[in-house]
C-alpha cells in the first residue's frame, strides 16, 4: 500500500507520517499552493474531495472548502 492509498486520519498524504496536531486553519493562498503540491504527486481534486475528504478536514480545516471553489 502507498502514500496515495492511504486513508488514515493521522497520515499525511505526501509522505506517511503521522501528523500529531491538527494544522492550521486553511487561507485560500496556501490552499492553492497545497492543491498545486498534491496535484504534483498525482491526487486529482475528485480524490482529495472524495477518498481523502475525511483527512483532509482532520489534518487541515478549511481546506476542502477553499478547494471546493477552485477551478
Amino acid at each position: 500500500m502507498g502514500f496515495r492509498d492511504n486513508t488514515e486520519f493521522d497520515k499525511c498524504l505526501c509522505c506517511g507520517q503521522t501528523i500529531k496536531k491538527r494544522g492550521d486553519p486553511m487561507t485560500p493562498q496556501r490552499a492553492v499552493r497545497a492543491y498545486a503540491f498534491l496535484s504534483g504527486l498525482g491526487y486529482t481534486k475528485e480524490e482529495l474531495l472524495t477518498k481523502h475528504r475525511a483527512q483532509l478536514e482532520y489534518q487541515t480545516p478549511g481546506f476542502i472548502e477553499c478547494l471546493e471553489v477552485l477551478p
